[in-house]
């Protein structure tokens, strides 16, 4: 048995890089732009990876964690729907509480391993006995359980309509100045009563605009020091820190755009307790969501996406180091979401097979693409020098991206066979449970079949269980896309028959279906709509509304994965992953030559650890790393 301070077995540090697809990193490898990367692949194994469907963040990471395919871990999409509930409740796919199976660092706990988790899918709550968790649930989406307010722009007046739900601010000219107020109201709390704020904008030096909040001043395009403040919230008062950048400004007319950061407050988000104010006095206040929230709405720029998002990386790579020189931590797992944002974001315009896609300005794109890549590589870099003290060191992604080029709603085309039935109310489909048949959802991947005796308004009885299951597969397989003379789904299999794709158990759909390249049909993207469209080709020009799950919201997403095959290349991208490891024991200058499986992640991190594999692990470690052949 290995401990803190034991001889037998290894460390491990793992970066989870979310969606780092090896075409790029390879790519950008070869062109000397991540040179922290290249140094971990000469001195290490590397190999691409196959990720287990769908091929999307929480049902991945849920897989390198345990070892395990979804119908075991339990996390079989992106939102989960529970048996016996209503088809419009969904459960998050993140928090430790949803996995059914041992997670890697539980098994290292358990071995008497000290061990922390940073941002990581399933790893908060934590469940270890002594190990050390750090939040967040590793989510995307912009809300968190820790904050205490979202990132946030205020605006003046004249600026809302080009700002997207900013919050208006009344300014006075006085002098040659021009003075309000704002408040940091809680997030949801409709009552307000956060500090409110003076701030004034005045000329600075070089006659460029600055921005004072309080104590803390910045010209224009330049951030703030962080300003620290007390939030009243769940009947407490809260310590925590912001920080704001004037993004826009006008001293003749008083125009202006203040971005505030998202605001986590300095207790909470560790375990044990105390460790996060120690953080946030060594490394700077944690944030959780550093995604394209404030781009999207026009609050902030591609800079400003940019730096939030390496402050965000090398936060996280500081605090994993500190762990492990200062607190000889066993192992160490950290997941930076960044690469997902800004691929979906901006794919369109490096790949020319995309219909956002212009030769004239895919340079500037792709430099945005390098620089982030070069975020993580600085991550590496951090991390690098504990090889030397005998850490193994290994990044790993959940999936890849392809172009995307096509939206189906699924919903649709079930309403079409009429195995769904709605209703128009306040202008929306609202679906007729009481005479559907199925139902797609709640994201990718899985058609619903309305049982009688196991759902609450169940209208199909047992005895016409499997013809209906029949039904659907042969109105998701028939259907073609008359523009392109194909159909976008490839491949439609009955619950019982998805255990080759590692689908099985009480979450997994009556029907599971994959989507052709290129293709998607997650009912969040585009859900049933009372035009009844079943496919929308995307480009620039297409619409979408901004909020998630309440309309057409796929055409904001330039790229796309988990809706196919985990081996599905397209254009520039791939579905498939990314693994490497260097450290005691591990082969130098290796590179597998057939992709390994991210099921396989777990028993290999064991076998450097030096410990039994998680006890639900169902492949074993990759034993091609080695140099013992462990």
């Amino acid at each position: 048995m290995t401990g803190v301070n034991s001889s037998v077995g290894g460390r491990a540090i793992v970066i989870g890089l979310d969606a780092a697809v090896p075409t790029l990193l390879e790519e950008y490898v070869a062109a000397g732009h991540l040179p922290h990367i290249a140094r971990l692949l000469a001195r290490g194994s590397y190999s691409r990876a196959l990720s287990v469907f769908p091929g999307v963040t929480p049902v991945n990471w849920a897989t390198v964690a345990t070892g395990a395919y979804p119908g075991t871990h339990g996390v079989t999409d992106f939102r989960l729907h529970e048996p016996g509930d209503p088809f419009w409740v969904e459960h998050k796919a993140f928090p430790s509480s949803v996995l059914q199976a041992e997670t890697i660092w539980e098994a290292a706990d358990r071995q008497e391993l000290l061990v922390a988790t940073l941002n990581f899918p399933g790893g908060w709550p934590p469940k270890t006995v002594r190990g050390i968790g750090i939040g967040g649930e590793g989510s995307p989406a912009t809300g968190s359980p820790f904050e205490l307010r979202s990132s946030s722009c205020f605006a003046s007046r004249s600026m809302i309509p080009s700002l997207r739900d900013a919050t208006p601010v009344d300014l006075e000219r006085v002098g040659q100045s021009w003075k309000g107020q704002i408040e940091l109201a809680p997030a949801n709390d409709p009552r307000g009563g956060g500090p409110v704020l003076d701030i004034t904008l005045s000329e600075g030096e070089n006659g460029i605009p600055e921005v004072l909040i309080g104590s803390v001043r910045a010209p224009l395009g330049n951030w703030t020091p962080w300003l620290s403040l007390r939030i009243a919230a769940d009947g407490a008062s809260r310590e925590a820190s912001t920080r704001f950048k004037l993004t826009s400004c006008s001293l003749a007319t008083g125009a202006m755009a203040l971005y505030c950061s998202q605001i986590v407050p300095h207790h909470g988000f560790t375990s044990p307790e105390p460790l996060g104010p120690e953080l946030v006095n060594r490394f700077g206040p944690f944030i959780e969501n550093v995604g394209g929230r404030g781009y999207e709405r026009g609050w902030i720029d591609v800079q400003t996406l940019l730096e939030e998002a390496e402050y965000k990386g090398m936060w996280l790579t500081r605090a994993a180091r500190y762990l492990a020189e200062d607190r000889h931590t066993d192992l160490i797992l950290l997941k930076w979401h960044f690469l997902d944002h800004v691929q979906h974001l901006f794919w369109g315009h490096i790949d020319p097979v995309s219909p956002w896609y212009s030769r004239d300005d895919s340079g500037k794109y792709e430099e945005i693409m390098v620089r982030s890549y070069q975020i993580a590589d600085n991550m590496v870099g951090e991390l690098s020098p504990l090889l030397d003290a005998g850490y193994t060191l290994a990044i790993v992604s959940d999936h890849g991206h392809i172009p995307h080029l096509k939206a189906m709603s699924v919903n649709n085309l079930l309403a079409k066979a009429g195995l769904l039935v709605w209703n128009l109310k306040d202008g929306r489909a609202t679906v007729n449970w009481a005479q559907t048949k199925a139902y797609a959802g709640p994201c990718l991947g899985h058609v619903w079949i309305n049982l009688r005796g196991r759902d609450p308004e169940g209208c199909v009885s047992p005895q016409d269980y499997v013809a209906v299951q029949e039904r659907i597969i042969d109105t998701l397989t028939s259907f073609r896309d008359l523009a392109a003379g194909k159909s976008p789904v490839v491949l439609a299999l009955k619950k019982d028959e998805a255990a080759v794709l590692g689908q099985w158990g009480k979450r997994t759909g009556d029907v599971v279906y994959l989507m052709r390249e290129g293709y998607t049909g997650d009912s969040n993207w585009f859900p049933l709509t009372p035009e009844g469209r079943v496919v929308v080709p995307l480009g620039p020009s297409v619409r979408h509304e901004i909020e998630m799950g309440k309309g057409f919201v796929a055409a904001k997403f330039q790229s796309t994965h988990g809706c196919g095959l985990p081996t599905s290349t397209l254009g520039r991208g791939t579905e498939q992953a990314i693994l490497a490891m260097a450290g005691p024991g591990i082969k130098s200058n290796y590179k597998k030559t057939s992709p390994t499986s991210l099921t396989r992640v777990a028993a290999t991190l064991a076998a450097v650890l030096g410990i039994r594999p998680p006890a639900q692990a169902e492949a074993g470690p990759i034993t091609e790393f080695f140099t013992d052949q462990k």
